[in-house]
C-alpha cells in the first residue's frame, strides 16, 4: 500500500535483487589486554579488501562501555580478560540494545568454546594462532551475515507497518464511504429546506449553520478518502513549479512574517501526471505543518528538482516505487523536529502532537494518500532539534498536456419532465434525490437494487431517459445494470454517483472513456445541473 517513509520504513522493497552495500571502511573495537594484540590484528588485515580502524581497550568493563556507544561495526573480544571472559562480555552486550557482530578470540579452540560462544551470540570465534589466516575472512562473513539479518528485520518491520497502514486505510475508507451517504442526505435536505425559507428568517440562518457544519464534515471525509487512496482524482499533465509559484504569493498570509521562505525551483523541471488541485492540497498541508513546527519563527525551504532514483537511493529512503526519473518537491523547516516514535506514526490519520482542538491529525495522512494514489513516494527526514524535511517524488512524464472538451452546459435551467430511473441502496440518499428531482418536474422511479430496476424495465416496461445509479450495489453492480439496460435501450443516458475511487474505477472499467460521474456528497442543485447537461447533449 504505502510508499511513504517516516523514520522506520512503511514499505517493503519492491526489488528482490536489492542488496546491502558492502562496507568499505570497517571500524573495529578490540577488547584485549595483550599489548601485542593490536599489532597482530593490523598484520592480519594488511591485505584486507577494506580499510579499517582499530580501537583497543583492555578490560571487560571498558569494552562494555565502548560497545554501548555503538561507534563500531564489529567487536573482537578476547576470551581471557582481567575482569571477566569474552563470552560473558558478548552475552551481556547482546542482552542490551547491541546488534553488531562479535568475534571471540581464544588461545585455543574447543567444541565447548564454540558452543558457548554461539549461545552467547558470537558470529564466529578465531584461535589466536590462526588470526593471520582466518580473521579477515571471519570479519567479512560476520558483517555480511549481520547486514543480511538487518535487512531482513527491516523488511519485516516494513511489512508490519504496511499491513497496519493498509488496515487503517480500509477502515478510514469504509467510514468515509458511509459518511458520504449520510452527508449527502444532510446537505441535500438542508438545501431543500433553505429553498422554502426567506433568507431573513432565523430558521434559515440556523439551517445555514447546519449546512456549514456539514460542509466541514465533508472536507474531513475527503481527507480520509485521500489517506485511504479512495478519493476521485482528475489527473492531468502539470508542472509542479506552476503549482508552487502560484501558491508562493499567499504564503506570508498563511505562515506569517516570522518565518523566512526560500524557494529554489528547477529551471528545466519535468512534468508529472497528477491532480492539480490535490497537489495544491499537498503543498498547503506541508507548509502548515512546517509553520506549526516553528511557533517562534524560522526558515522554510522549498525546492524542486529532477532526480534519478536508483536502487541505492530507493533502499536508503525505503521508497516503494520503481527505479526511474522522478520530480522531487522538498519542503524543509528549522522547527522542533520529530523523534523516532513520532516519525513512525506521522502518517497515521488522527495522530497529532498538537494540543487538543488544534489539529485533526489528517495533514500528513492526506499527503500520504494523495502521493501514493498518484504513483509517487514520500520520505520524511526529521530529528529533534534538527527540523523536518519532507521529500515528495512523482514519476516524470514526457506526455503532452491533455486537452478535454468542455461539457455543454444546460440551456434550460435545472428542471425537466423526463423519466428517470434512480437506483440507490441508501434509503436516505434515494429519498432525498427522488424528492429533489420530483420538485424540479422529473418523473422519478426508485429502485433499491439493480434487480428491482430490471424488474421495472423488463417486466413493467419502464423506458427511462436517464439511469442514475450508485456504482456499488448489493448484488448486480451499477455498471453491470447499465450494460444490461443499454443492450436493449441504446439511447439511454447514464449518470453514476459514487463515494470513492474504487467505485469510480469499476465504472470506468466497464465503460472505457469519460463516464459521467457525480461524487458524493453532492447537492440537489449540482445533481440537477448534471442531469440537465447529460440529457441536453446532442450525441
Amino acid at each position: 500500500m504505502s510508499r511513504v517513509h517516516g523514520g522506520e520504513s512503511l514499505v517493503p522493497a519492491t526489488s528482490s535483487t536489492r542488496r546491502a552495500p558492502e562496507l568499505t571502511t570497517v571500524n573495529i573495537l578490540l577488547v584485549d589486554d595483550d599489548p601485542q594484540a593490536a599489532s597482530l590484528i593490523e598484520i592480519a588485515l594488511a591485505a584486507a579488501p577494506f580499510t579499517h580502524a582499530v580501537d583497543v581497550v583492555g578490560t571487560a568493563a571498558a569494552g562494555l562501555a565502548r560497545i554501548a556507544l555503538d561507534q563500531h561495526d564489529i567487536y573482537l573480544i578476547d576470551q581471557q580478560l582481567p575482569d571477566g571472559t569474552g563470552v560473558d562480555v558478548i552475552r551481556r552486550a547482546n542482552a542490551g540494545a547491541t546488534s553488531k557482530p562479535f568475534i571471540l578470540m581464544t588461545g585455543f579452540g574447543s567444541g565447548d568454546i564454540d558452543d558457548e560462544a554461539s549461545r552467547a551470540g558470537a558470529a564466529d570465534y578465531v584461535e589466536k594462532h590462526m588470526v593471520a589466516a582466518q580473521l579477515e575472512r571471519s570479519i567479512r562473513y560476520a558483517l555480511r551475515n549481520w547486514q543480511a539479518r538487518r535487512m531482513l528485520h527491516d523488511r519485516e518491520e516494513q511489512l508490519r507497518q504496511a499491513q497496519k497502514m493498509e488496515a487503517i486505510g480500509r477502515l478510514a475508507g469504509g467510514v468515509a464511504h458511509d459518511f458520504n451517504n449520510l452527508l449527502t442526505a444532510i446537505i441535500g435536505y438542508a438545501d431543500l429546506i433553505q429553498e422554502r425559507l426567506d433568507p431573513s428568517e432565523q430558521t434559515a440562518r440556523d439551517v445555514s449553520e447546519i449546512r456549514k457544519a456539514a460542509d466541514g464534515a465533508a472536507r474531513l471525509t475527503q481527507q480520509l478518502l485521500a489517506f485511504s487512496r479512495k478519493q476521485l482524482l482528475s489527473p492531468s499533465v502539470i508542472n509542479l513549479n506552476d503549482t508552487v509559484s502560484g501558491l508562493l504569493q499567499m504564503l506570508p498570509r498563511v505562515i506569517g512574517d516570522h518565518i523566512r521562505t526560500t524557494a529554489s525551483l528547477s529551471d528545466d523541471l519535468a512534468q508529472v501526471k497528477a491532480d492539480a488541485s490535490q497537489m495544491e492540497q499537498v503543498f498547503i498541508n506541508l507548509v502548515l505543518n512546517a509553520r506549526d513546527a516553528m511557533p517562534r519563527g524560522g526558515s522554510l525551504t522549498i525546492e524542486t528538482a529532477n532526480i534519478e532514483l536508483d536502487e541505492e537511493r530507493l533502499s536508503a529512503e525505503s521508497l516503494g516505487v520503481s527505479p526511474g526519473t522522478y520530480v522531487r518537491l522538498s519542503i524543509g523547516d528549522t522547527g522542533t523536529g520529530m523523534d523516532a516514535a513520532t516519525r513512525e506514526r506521522a502518517f497515521e490519520p488522527f495522530f497529532t502532537t498538537k494540543p487538543k482542538g488544534k489539529g485533526t491529525g489528517l495533514g500528513l495522512a492526506t499527503v500520504y494518500g494523495i502521493i501514493d494514489q498518484s504513483g509517487g513516494g514520500v520520505y520524511l527526514d526529521s530529528a529533534p532539534g534538527r527540523g523536518t524535511t519532507v521529500r515528495i517524488y512523482l514519476p516524470a512524464t514526457h506526455a503532452a498536456a491533455e486537452r478535454y472538451e468542455t461539457e455543454e452546459h444546460a440551456t434550460c435551467g435545472d428542471r425537466g419532465t423526463e423519466t428517470l430511473l434512480l437506483v440507490e441502496d441508501s434509503e436516505a440518499v434515494r429519498s432525498l434525490v427522488a424528492k429533489a428531482l420530483q420538485r424540479r418536474g422529473y418523473r422519478v422511479h426508485e429502485a433499491r437494487s439493480a434487480e428491482e430496476a430490471l424488474e421495472l424495465t423488463e417486466t413493467m416496461g419502464l423506458r427511462p431517459h436517464l439511469l442514475i445509479t450508485d456504482v456499488i450495489l448489493p448484488g448486480l453492480s451499477g455498471p453491470s445494470l447499465a450494460a444490461r439496460l443499454l443492450s436493449h435501450h441504446s439511447q439511454l443516458r447514464v449518470l453514476y454517483v459514487s463515494g470513492y475511487s474504487d467505485e469510480a474505477n469499476a465504472a470506468h472499467g466497464m465503460f472505457p472513456g469519460r463516464v459521467p460521474l457525480l461524487r458524493k456528497p453532492f447537492t440537489p442543485n449540482k445533481l440537477a445541473e448534471r442531469i440537465r447537461t447529460i440529457l441536453d447533449r446532442r450525441e
